[in-house]
């Protein structure tokens, strides 16, 4: 009872004030460049419903939308505090088959990755727990499965150091949304001329910003569609 009740303010507290749940308030930015009460949003490597989320501060202001992790063990999550949303459990990449998941201890969890590479890189791979095969599909492919198309304002990819085959796996003639955020390990400079900037360049988007997590310079990169109107007030 005291639980649920504390839950409730929280919430509560949550949706009428500025709360951000971004690790550098990436979601309040998106949120004011949108500047809509109700919209839908697909978030590729969600990770978990409040932690670390760029979409739960949209979900609390009206919207809700397609929430993408191969993680079964946030499935449960998503449906008791996001029952609005939709979860669905696969892997997102260039191709669609099959591919080995590794799973970290719960203090790393959200760095969880297809990219065996990416956990040697940042020496974690003495911290994996476990690894599972889990269903991967393009992203025309996921757009296509749940008929996307038209009905997404913005697109965040965090899918540790895969995020460039998740974008070019897309069908760029038929989904294309407003705004897209994308992860990055590289420095600013080495973004402009990354896979990551050509593409969405040569897609018609322009490079809105960089919010940076690090002195490192990581962070995540927003585009906009070049027709896109930008809310300035």
């Amino acid at each position: 009872m005291i639980h649920s009740l504390k839950s409730r303010l929280r919430t509560w507290i949550n949706s009428r004030y500025r709360v951000s749940f971004s690790k550098s308030g990436e979601d309040i930015q998106l949120f004011k460049l949108l500047n809509k009460f109700e919209g839908k949003y697909l978030d590729i490597g969600c990770f978990e419903p409040i932690t670390f989320s760029n979409t739960y501060f949209f979900y609390l202001k009206g919207w809700n939308g397609y929430v993408v992790d191969p993680n079964p063990k946030v499935n449960g999550m998503f449906s008791k505090i996001r029952p609005k949303d939709t979860f669905i459990q696969r892997g997102v990449s260039s191709e669609s088959g099959k591919m080995t998941y590794y799973m970290l201890q719960r203090n790393l969890s959200s760095m969880n990755t297809f990219n065996y590479d990416f956990l040697v890189s940042n020496n974690l791979t003495d911290f994996i727990e476990s690894q599972i095969e889990v269903p991967i599909c393009t992203l025309e492919e996921l757009v296509d499965d749940y008929n996307l198309y038209n009905h997404i304002d913005f697109l965040d990819v965090d899918v540790e150091g895969l995020d460039f085959e998740v974008l070019k796996s897309n069908n760029w003639d038929k989904f294309r949304p407003s705004l897209i955020m994308v992860e990055t390990d590289l420095s600013l400079e080495e973004d402009l001329k990354s896979p990551i900037y050509q593409l969405l360049k040569e897609k018609d988007y322009k490079i809105l910003a960089k919010l940076v997590q690090s002195n490192t310079g990581s962070g995540n990169l927003l585009f906009s569609r070049s027709d896109y109107s930008i809310n300035t007030k």
